[in-house]
């Protein structure tokens, strides 16, 4: 008897088992081909065109339909298996198309996306992808961006509810085109900052423009429908030859709103 009680006891207890079953069917869900679970959760995306690899690390050449071409990169991924325990499903990713590289965290959550910590740069080519600007050759410098969006019904808690960073541009002649001409602004060197901001019962991601002196240039709000509000003032027209308004340098001169990557933002604005 005491000979069979001590061999019992070496036996594997059941919470072992299923600790080394919930391993193994953790590492097989890994090795999944993501081709597959694209194929069977997306399968008529559009803006996916290749993946290889699994859920653990792998790859996927993306594009994205805008106003006047089609922009088309790649990313690449490697899954952070402790966010699990956050109830979120987060990756490393490295992002490219042409010269643009962008590199940090995605997280998603049942009613949220996150990114995080967010860094790189974005070409010029890429900027005129987006808008039919003659746009100078410097890059836009990203840094540390971390942005969060909540989704839901209640407009108190959906939106940005987090966002942290800053990009910055060396700025440069700028040509947009207007009726039919094309107007110059010289665009001074400039700072984003990135915060959330509440009007209007909504959640919305704030960009600050600033100047090297720290002084306003203007102000972009993103709400959660991806309408864009954007205030330009008279410290950033006074850098245009054709503009001949008077006001305080602080005073918003241009507003306008529109839905986001509609195309040119001052050929369709509004003088206040």
């Amino acid at each position: 008897m005491p000979q069979a009680s001590a061999s019992s006891h070496k036996r594997p207890r059941k919470l072992w088992w299923l600790i080394g079953f919930v391993l193994f069917a953790l590492f097989t869900l890994l090795q999944m081909p993501a081709a597959w679970v694209i194929e069977k959760y997306a399968p008529e995306s559009s803006y996916v065109q290749h993946v290889s690899g699994n859920l653990w690390q792998g790859s996927v050449i993306w594009q994205l339909p805008l106003t006047t071409t089609l922009l088309t990169g790649s990313a690449n991924w490697t899954w952070q298996p402790w966010q699990l325990f956050l109830g979120k499903i987060g990756a490393d990713v490295n992002i490219s198309t042409g010269q643009t590289r962008l590199n940090g965290q995605v997280k998603v959550g049942r009613h949220s996306w996150q990114i995080a910590d967010m860094s790189g740069k974005i070409a010029p080519e890429t900027l005129a992808s987006v808008v039919d600007w003659q746009l100078p050759n410097t890059p836009i410098q990203v840094n540390a961006v971390s942005l969060q969006r909540q989704s839901g019904s209640d407009a108190k808690v959906a939106g940005f509810t987090q966002a942290d960073g800053q990009l910055t541009w060396v700025g440069g002649e700028v040509g947009y085109p207007n009726g039919g001409k094309v107007f110059y602004i010289t665009m001074p060197a400039m700072r984003a900052q990135l915060t959330t901001e509440q009007k209007n019962n909504k959640n919305l991601l704030h960009v600050n423009l600033l100047n090297n002196q720290d002084k306003r240039l203007g102000d972009l709000y993103l709400d959660g429908d991806n309408m864009l509000d954007v205030s330009l003032t008279q410290r950033l027209l006074e850098n245009m030859p054709e503009y001949k308004g008077q006001a305080p340098q602080d005073t918003p001169v241009v507003s306008v709103r529109q839905p986001l990557l509609s195309g040119s933002l001052l050929s369709d604005s509004g003088a206040r």
